[in-house]
């Protein structure tokens, strides 16, 4: 037996021992892993829960857990796995959070990530700091599935994204824990009041202008009735 094949041989007994059987023709020894496509995920977030080992001037991969660990990424969109000159290339394309969900339990608050279609793509591990976050309770969001109303309100901030992206980008958080919902623009102290409608932040959309052209930040201002209240 070659010392290579030796040294295969030698960490496939470990893989299998480390739990599960694995088909001798999954595993490869490269000189290095090269990950392509990462922007927000790590590459360790990439190849958590695969099986890789050292092995002198090499790696030892089980290739199928690998994909099987991209497969289950529900942050990514694709992904792909070639062995080019020694090397294995990891390629991936990641999906883009489009809002943050904090859900408040008894005994702390849950996040999730959430892509431009509204499903969960991460949970308890945010990528970025540049989306909206969406206080929730947890009836409006158990287990990462939504109410009616968290559906609602995800489709109304989908609409404010579409019809006015700058003012989306500078939604800090909607705590839409109560009855109606507060709005925190970044950067500005200003709390405004609304109603979960569209109309509501059509005119938060011009009333922030406002504030920010004139250098104003009062304390509250409520956008539910027929006229503004600054407070």
């Amino acid at each position: 037996m070659t010392k290579r094949a030796m040294t295969i041989a030698v960490c496939l007994l470990c893989l299998v021992h480390a739990g599960g059987t694995v088909m001798a023709d999954d595993i490869r020894k490269v000189r290095s892993i090269e990950f392509r496509g990462l922007v927000l995920l790590s590459k360790y977030d990439v190849i958590r829960g695969a099986r890789l080992k050292a092995a002198g001037d090499g790696i030892i991969v089980d290739v199928e857990s690998v994909e099987r660990v991209l497969s289950s990424n529900g942050f990514l969109s694709s992904h792909g796995v070639e062995e080019s000159r020694g090397r294995l290339v990891i390629t991936v394309t990641e999906k883009k959070p489009a809002l943050v969900i904090a859900v408040g339990h008894g005994s702390g608050t849950v996040l999730y990530e959430v892509g431009a279609d509204g499903a969960v793509i991460s949970r308890d591990d945010v990528h970025t700091v540049k989306v909206p976050v969406l206080v929730l309770t947890d009836g409006d969001f158990r287990d990462g599935a939504a109410t009616a109303r968290a559906r609602r309100l995800m489709k109304l901030l989908a609409g404010v994204r579409r019809a006015y992206p700058a003012l989306y980008r500078e939604l800090a958080e909607i705590d839409a824990a109560g009855s109606g919902i507060r709005v925190q623009l970044r950067g500005r102290r200003t709390e405004y009041i609304l109603r979960p409608e569209p109309g509501d932040f059509t005119r938060l959309n011009y009333v922030a202008g406002y504030c920010d052209r004139g250098e104003r930040e009062p304390e509250e201002i409520n956008l539910t009735g027929n006229a503004v209240i600054v407070r």
